[in-house]
Parts: structure tokens; C-alpha cells; sequence
């Protein structure tokens, strides 16, 4: 049998394999490379970070392409290990979410998602991460009901209610949300001091919830140079827009104070906590700095994709 020609030829595959439900992940793999003339490894993540160093060794290794497969935590941690290179990294979704990979406009599937990396019109695109100290993301940073949203919905509720754990979290979320009074500098600019439920720093748009997936904004690009912030104020309409892009439910508009820039200064007049891209445990707490790394990770895309 002759074999179809790929772009990438040596492939580094790292799986987490805690992530998502249960598939055969190394069997949807071959049957999709199997008709290509690619030589494909794979490596699994065992705790935190192993991701980055899984990544970095490939590279050492001499691969061309690095594709990670599981939730958004997983891709994050192997993109962690990419950024900065001139190797293209490909998204497997494998999470309960996919938030990511509906941010780069990927089919929501494993075997979809892989069939990309070897579709003869495939593209590399530049996109942005963001930094928080030492602490990096992909998507988004969250202070106050952000965070409540993000400690609710912990491992055992996505394996327990998969999709459902979203909607479960943001109702647990919007039980007495407490406010704080946020100062913010952006870009050296000191702006107006805003009483608000949440603050939310946004790299990425994307909700995740698969072909129900919403945008959260159409000012958020996550190849812009730019972090979108959001102040969430506490009245019902605005709470239940945020919650209702969360959880895919169609018809709750959100409407927020909005800001752009590149380093974002934030302090509150009590220690807030400040969540990335839907992390059970806190990255930081303010006042903090968070800052956009711009063009700095190398995805792999179809040509139809808009991120």
C-alpha cells in the first residue's frame, strides 16, 4: 500500500491519560497515521508539569511536531514546554470541555483532531499565552466569582456530571457572590476603580462545551497581542450572561466593562485569588501582573479556521 504524504514526518504524541472519559486513544491514533508516511511516538504525562519536560525532550529528540492529548490543563502544560520555539504544537482534545481546541477551531473528537495534523492543507498559525508571575495560560485568568466557578468545578464533578459539572459550578458560583473594589493599571494607564463580583483577564474566547461552544466576546483574539479585562458587576443579568456563556445556554447576553492591553496591573482592597484557564487550585492572588506573551506558541490549524 502506498502511503499518503504528511507535512510532519516525526511525531511526538503526549498523552495524559486521566484526562476525559475513557477511549482507546492509542488505537484511534493508528488507524488515522497508519495511512501516512509519519513515525509517531508516544509519552505519557504521570503528574503536574510533566508536560513541558515531555515537550522539551522531544524537541531534544529532533521531532518535528508535538501534538498533547487531554483537557486544557494538559494542553497548557505542553505548551508551556513549546513556547518560545519555532515547532508547531497540534491540540487532541481528550478533556470534558475542549475549550482550546474550539479556541483554534479543531473538531471536538480524537480521531477528527488527528486527522488534522495530517490533512494535506494543514497550517501553522501564531497565537498568544499569557503570564501571571511565574504561572502561564492559554485562555484566561479570573478573580472572585471567576474563581468561586473555578474551585466548584473540581475532577471528581467532571468525571462524576461531565459537561454538566460547568452548569452545576456556575449555579454554586452565584450563591452570594462577594464584591471587591478593583484598581486597575493597564499598559501604565491607572483606570477607574470598579466594584465588581469578578474581574476576568481573557487571552482566548473560547467557552468549550463542543458544538454548543460560545464565544465570550467578539474583542477577544488570542493572536491580537492584547488581554481583554471584563469587570462582572453584581447585578442578575450580568452574572447569569457570564454563567450563560460558561455553560452554552443560548439567549443570556453578557454585557461587561471591558478594557484592552498588554500588561494588566490588578490590586483589590481585599487579597482576591486568581484562577487559570479553569484550574482547581489558585495560580496567584492580588495585586498581581499579568502581561501577554505575544506570538509566542506555534499551532497547528486548517486553513477555514478563524481564531
Amino acid at each position: 500500500m502506498t502511503l499518503q504524504t504528511a507535512r510532519f514526518k516525526n511525531i511526538e504524541v503526549i498523552i495524559n491519560p486521566a484526562a476525559g472519559s475513557n477511549e482507546p486513544i492509542l488505537n484511534t491514533l493508528h488507524d488515522v497515521f497508519k495511512d501516512y508516511d509519519v513515525d509517531w511516538n508516544v509519552s505519557l504525562t504521570k503528574r503536574a508539569d510533566d508536560g513541558a519536560k515531555l515537550a522539551k525532550a522531544a524537541l531534544e529528540r529532533g521531532v518535528d511536531l508535538v501534538a498533547a492529548y487531554g483537557g486544557d490543563g494538559t494542553l497548557l502544560d505542553v505548551a508551556i514546554g513549546m513556547m518560545g520555539t519555532k515547532l508547531p504544537m497540534a491540540f487532541l482534545p481528550g478533556g470534558t470541555a475542549n475549550a482550546l481546541a474550539a479556541e483554534m477551531g479543531l473538531p471536538n473528537t480524537l480521531a477528527e483532531a488527528a486527522r488534522v495534523i495530517v490533512a494535506p492543507e494543514v497550517e501553522i498559525r501564531t497565537i498568544d499565552m499569557g503570564r501571571v508571575g511565574e504561572d502561564y495560560f492559554l485562555l484566561r485568568v479570573g478573580t472572585g466569582l471567576v474563581a468561586n466557578f473555578s474551585a466548584a468545578v473540581n475532577r471528581e464533578m467532571k468525571d462524576k456530571y461531565g459537561l454538566m459539572a460547568y452548569f452545576i459550578g456556575g449555579l454554586q458560583a452565584l450563591t452570594n457572590p462577594a464584591k471587591a473594589i478593583y484598581k486597575l493599571i493597564i499598559d501604565g494607564k491607572v483606570q477607574s476603580e470598579v466594584e465588581a463580583v469578578a474581574l476576568l483577564i481573557s487571552n482566548g474566547n473560547a467557552t468549550g462545551g463542543g458544538a454548543a461552544n460560545l464565544p465570550l466576546s467578539p474583542y477577544i483574539k488570542i493572536d491580537d497581542g492584547l488581554l481583554d479585562v471584563f469587570a462582572l458587576r453584581g447585578d442578575l443579568n450580568s452574572i447569569l450572561g457570564v454563567v450563560g456563556n460558561i455553560t452554552a445556554i443560548e439567549g443570556l447576553a453578557t454585557n461587561l466593562d471591558h478594557w484592552q492591553g498588554s500588561i494588566i496591573q490588578v490590586d483589590a482592597n481585599l487579597p482576591q485569588l486568581m484562577y487559570g484557564d479553569g484550574e482547581e487550585e489558585p495560580i496567584s492572588q492580588t495585586p498581581c501582573t499579568i502581561e501577554v506573551l505575544a506570538g509566542v506558541l506555534q499551532v497547528v490549524v486548517l486553513p477555514s479556521a478563524t481564531i
